[in-house]
């Protein structure tokens, strides 16, 4: 009975279908492809990262060839992303890089394997044609010159590399934004402050990276970030107000937060990271300058200038706590009593610290040696030279000393100026460069490295002998770094040997990136 049931009523359906005479318009979807026969187009590439990738697949509709038709063209749009092939690790949002038919992109993602999805749609009907390619990105950042910027209030990382900051580049590079571009497209938060390429783990060898919130290291091929800020500090300090970071060429590294000295030593604990900045070292001081020297011999942990009451300052070996300096010796200057508020302060020739200072009118450059000597040392003062008559002192930007010549660049407004403080009066003062009309200078710096032994092993190529000047444009919110020859005896810019750099945020710190 039921089989009977069943069959009634299927022969009812068919009956009633048979009997619909309704009228209905019928479209006839247009058909996209996506061919790549015949073109050389791999179903997978490997590249290196920052390479250019192109693709040029074959797009038809309705079985005529796009490229050769305008109308059909314009029938279709275009849409080419990248993301993640692999879960797990880092997450990086979907990327687009292309609108058009054929790819041709530079390829930003770090180190990995990606999908690359060619999607291609009628405006008319909506209907898309789809297509894969498989990537794998290897990293190939290597020695260069690393510029820290501001954009948008928070800070990023480019790298300048040639055969001038690096032997044997056959092959120019900038690469911009790399600390964006290798963590999920997030900058640092907080204004820039400084950038290092720590040798105190020698073999891990991170970059650090300081914003006034944030200090982070990365790694050295990849720039992924591999050590927050938590990690870098031993108990991670509850205000994150950094003001200063540095190493030292004996393996230390050394920053201010919240106006409280962090350091840690690695010359006994080994060459990766498996130590970590201490506690805030304790002390009764004023203000700190946003600096601490690079260049103090082993007797010391650090070497700070106490702006409030205009004085050097000291960590001895080993101390848990800020002290003044012993030394009496006030033939240059006393140390313990200076008078004057630092500007900018670096190393320079013969590894002492050359100081620019300035006390109301007054400006001076302060010659010290922490490198040889103890906290009692009488040899700390080296010199003071006089620089109050020197144009745009009043205004200084930047400020760079000399590695092997008796002189020191200073910046004011659009020039760079090149004071020789050893000089006679007549030679003393020039200008040694002047950036382009709408543009200012925000750094000036120098290429070397605090770590003789990179210069001794030729690791660093050019040392002393390249200048790098860092503009920025107000009116169309755009920095630019310039890089130049200079005769490192004596200071003399060859100015028409500059290049120029463009797609920078406002620079605040640039530094050397080097490999082993």
């Amino acid at each position: 009975m039921k089989n009977i049931l069943q069959l009634t009523a299927f022969l009812l359906l068919l009956a009633a279908c048979r009997e619909d005479k309704g009228n209905y318009d019928y479209i006839t979807l247009d058909e996209i492809a996506i061919d790549t026969a015949g073109t050389g187009i791999l179903p997978a590439y490997a590249i290196y990262r920052y390479d250019a990738l192109a693709i040029a697949p074959v797009v038809t509709l309705n079985g005529k060839r796009v490229d050769t038709d305008p109308l059909l063209d314009e029938q279709l749009d275009y849409h080419w992303t990248i993301y993640n092939a692999i879960t797990g690790g880092n997450v990086y949002p979907i990327d687009t890089i292309g609108a058009a038919p054929m790819l041709d992109a530079v390829i930003t993602q770090p180190a990995g394997s990606w999908i690359i999805l060619f999607t291609v749609t009628d405006k008319h009907t909506g209907v898309k044609a789809f297509r894969e390619f498989r990537l794998q990105v290897d990293e190939i950042i290597s020695d260069g010159w690393m510029v820290l910027y501001e954009k948008e209030g928070n800070a990023d990382v480019a790298l300048i590399v040639n055969d001038r900051v690096k032997k044997g580049v056959i092959r120019e590079r900038l690469l911009l934004d790399l600390y964006s571009a290798s963590n999920g497209g997030e900058r640092l938060r907080g204004l820039p402050v400084s950038i290092l390429h720590s040798i105190a783990p020698m073999q891990s060898g991170e970059v650090l990276v300081a914003s006034e919130e944030q200090l982070v290291g990365v790694d050295k091929s990849s720039f992924a970030l591999a050590f927050p800020t938590e990690k870098m500090f031993w108990a991670p300090p509850a205000v994150r107000a950094f003001s200063y970071l540095g190493g030292n060429y004996t393996r230390r590294e050394i920053a201010i937060n919240n106006n409280r000295i962090h350091y840690v030593n690695y010359m006994s604990s080994g060459v990766y990271r498996v130590n970590a900045l201490g506690v805030a070292c304790s002390g009764e001081y004023g203000r700190l300058a946003p600096w601490l020297s690079s260049y103090y011999s082993s007797s010391f942990e650090a070497i700070a200038y106490d702006q409030t009451n205009r004085r050097f300052l000291c960590v001895i070996a080993n101390g848990v706590s800020v002290d003044t300096l012993d030394s009496k010796n006030k033939t240059a200057f006393d140390v313990n009593n200076v008078g004057m508020e630092m500007i900018f302060s670096d190393f320079g020739r013969l590894n002492y610290e050359y100081t620019l200072a300035r006390n109301g009118n007054e400006h001076a450059l302060l010659v010290s040696n922490f490198a040889t000597t103890n906290r009692a040392s009488d040899l700390i003062a080296i010199a003071k030279r006089d620089m109050s008559d020197c144009p745009g002192i009043a205004n200084v930007s930047s400020f760079a000393p000399g590695g092997l010549g008796e002189f020191v660049y200073y910046a004011s407004g659009a020039d760079l100026h090149l004071f020789k403080y050893n000089a006679a009066a007549a030679d003393r003062l020039q200008i040694a460069w002047s950036a382009p009309a709408g543009e200012t200078i925000t750094c000036v710096r120098l290429q070397k490295t605090y770590y003789p032994m990179f210069v001794q092993a030729g690791i660093l190529i050019n040392n002393n002998a390249v200048i790098y000047v860092a503009t920025w444009n107000a009116a169309t919110a755009s920095g630019a770094v310039y890089q130049m020859l200079v005769d490192p005896s004596n200071g003399a810019v060859n100015t028409s040997s500059a290049l120029r750099y463009d797609g920078f945020g406002k620079v605040k710190d640039m530094a050397w990136k080097w490999t082993l």
